[in-house]
């Protein structure tokens, strides 16, 4: 047996967030992924979100993350040496992945048409902010302008703060899960066809598709979504963040008999007999009066209090829980999806303290996805690819010497 992805290679044209992660999935299912950099700087990502020496050496905990591993080479696709170097490398490959604005790859001869040219069943990605086509094709995308123009800063938060954005790279990152979704689509197609294919992913797509169902309830029922805050779709007011005596509690306590359960467990049965939330249509018309009872009940104990109770007689509940709280959680441990693998330390040498790898989020029963190794330094496996690809140290030697490597 073996992995999903096992002897597919990918080449990886991609840097910062959205393709790096797209071909950490395939990694991590087992292809042979081999990262091509920039000679000198690579991957922009090795130097960001930390002003520590990992990130001055380039190698920062986000790239380490995204990027374990892969192989790694550098190549500058702009010099005249570069084309041997790509022919070997896509002759070879299953999988093209890139995510420079559109047109670049073309311009550098490295578009998907001169790529099917040397690999005729060729799977070839493109990832960009609004497609390759359209009017807005060419416009700088990142993760913050996307949600903006995708329409999901307008229903992220409330009245009173205005739009917000989402607090991670929601886009970014839907649009890697996608892509990866994608890239295995066509291979399997190509395992039934025998034929390539290419393929358009936009983040902007990616993002209204995300938010499928505020959007079909627009375009069918007229129903324009709104800035709800924490409050549940359903705008119940059983549904929503509520503070405690220690921390705050996520309550989703939509169905009849989860409210009855929420409001017998607080101590606030009496509130399934007055009138005013006897039915859902009621409680959402005194929505403000019932949120405040809670809120008086809820008072009496703490989060995780609260938390087991209520867990207990089956209302969906959960505690607000920071990053760092949630992963030294005991149902993050049982699930092995914080991966340990070699890392590099301050001094980025090859006996670094181990690097944490997020893993997929599914568990598989066999040969399910995992990685072994960490993430590469920039261009530390140039010369083994190259000699894979048939070239002899004489001719590695001119590359370098020439700065097409």
């Amino acid at each position: 047996m073996g992995k999903a992805f096992d002897g597919v290679r990918v080449i990886d044209f991609t840097q910062v967030f959205s393709g790096p992660y797209a071909t950490s999935l395939l990694t991590l299912l087992g292809a042979d992924v081999i990262k091509v950099e920039q000679p000198g700087t690579g991957d922009i990502s090795r130097g960001l979100l930390d002003d520590g020496p990992l990130a001055a050496a380039g190698m920062s905990p986000v790239f380490q993350g995204m990027n374990a591993g892969k192989r790694a080479i550098t190549l500058n696709l702009k010099h005249p040496d570069a084309a041997e170097v790509v022919e070997r490398l896509v002759r070879e490959a299953d999988v093209v992945i890139e995510n420079l604005r559109p047109g670049v790859m073309e311009r550098l001869g490295v578009g998907y048409e001169a790529m099917r040219a040397i690999r005729p069943d060729l799977v070839y990605c493109s990832i960009s902010g609004y497609g390759q086509s359209g009017p807005k094709s060419g416009a700088t995308a990142y993760d913050g302008a996307v949600q903006a123009a995708s329409g999901m800063m307008s229903v992220t938060g409330e009245a009173e703060t205005g739009p917000m954005r989402v607090g991670f790279a929601v886009v970014d990152l839907g649009t890697a899960v996608m892509a990866g979704f994608a890239v295995a689509s066509a291979l399997y197609r190509r395992s039934q066809t025998g034929e390539g294919q290419y393929l358009d992913v936009s983040m902007l797509d990616t993002s209204l598709a995300l938010m499928s169902p505020l959007i079909s309830n627009l375009l069918m029922a007229g129903n324009e979504p709104a800035q709800l805050g924490n409050l549940s779709l359903t705008r119940m007011p059983t549904g929503n963040v509520f503070p405690t005596a220690a921390g705050d509690l996520q309550i989703t306590a939509l169905t009849e008999p989860q409210v009855r359960a929420l409001c017998e467990c607080v101590g606030a049965g009496w509130l399934m007999t007055d009138a005013r939330f006897t039915t859902a249509e009621q409680r959402l018309v005194h929505s403000k009066e019932m949120r405040a009872a809670l809120i008086e009940a809820l008072a009496e104990a703490t989060a995780a209090e609260w938390e087991e109770r209520l867990s207990a007689v089956g209302v969906p509940t959960a505690r607000v829980l920071t990053i760092a709280q949630v992963v030294e959680e005991p149902q993050v441990a049982h699930r092995g999806i914080l991966l340990e693998v070699p890392g590099a330390g301050p001094e980025v040498g090859p006996e670094g303290k181990a690097a944490t790898v997020v893993n997929m989020g599914f568990v598989a029963n066999e040969d399910g996805p995992h990685v072994e190794t960490g993430a590469p330094r920039l261009g530390q496996d140039t010369d083994a690819v190259l000699r894979e690809l048939g070239f002899d140290e004489e001719r590695i030697a001119e590359l370098r010497s020439s700065g097409a490597i």
